[in-house]
């Protein structure tokens, strides 16, 4: 009696295992698509309408902060970090958008006073405070000297930026 009851135990198991097998490679073998979505961001062009450079924006891109001065448009109720960019030929950029050089950055520090004074006309407020957006990125090449950097973090300062956070590329990772 116990032989038999070991057997029915084992065979129970066995075909438990074997149903398990067999739907596990009835699965395998259908055929599934996967599909994935990229959104591609649209590159910024100077022919863009007014309407369509408010798009761009509100689809996430980086503030055109120059066309928008030279076409009369407000700067947007925009609270995003402004990036300054330090690069190798000594340029200066704020959202990639070339502002000057490193010789003169009196019309780095202009734009960014205009921008912080827009926004405080405009009333944008960091989340959940009631001071006024004036947060900039300071990115900078490892190569770039040490005085180079100072003099924009000197320049960004001046203007009123209220944290400037450095940020070095090309670290190693």
């Amino acid at each position: 009696m116990m032989k038999l009851r070991n057997f029915r135990t084992f065979f129970a198991l066995s075909a438990t295992l074997l149903f398990i097998v067999c739907f596990a490679v009835w699965k395998s073998s259908e055929k599934r698509f996967y599909s994935i979505n990229v959104n591609i961001p649209r590159a910024f062009d100077p022919n863009f309408t007014d309407a369509e450079i408010w798009e761009y924006i509100k689809s996430g891109n980086s503030l055109p902060i120059l066309e928008m001065e030279k076409r009369k448009m407000l700067i947007p109720n925009y609270d995003k970090f402004l990036v300054i960019s330090l690069d190798n030929d000594k340029t200066l950029k704020i959202n990639l958008q070339e502002i000057g050089n490193l010789k003169d950055t009196k019309p780095l520090t202009d734009t960014l006073s205009r921008v912080f004074a827009e926004r405080e006309e405009a009333r944008v407020f960091e989340t959940n405070s009631n001071k006024i957006v004036k947060a900039v990125i300071i990115s900078a090449p490892r190569s770039a000297k040490y005085g180079e950097v100072v003099r924009v973090v000197d320049a960004v300062k001046s203007s009123g930026a209220d944290p400037v956070i450095l940020q070095i590329d090309d670290l190693p990772e």
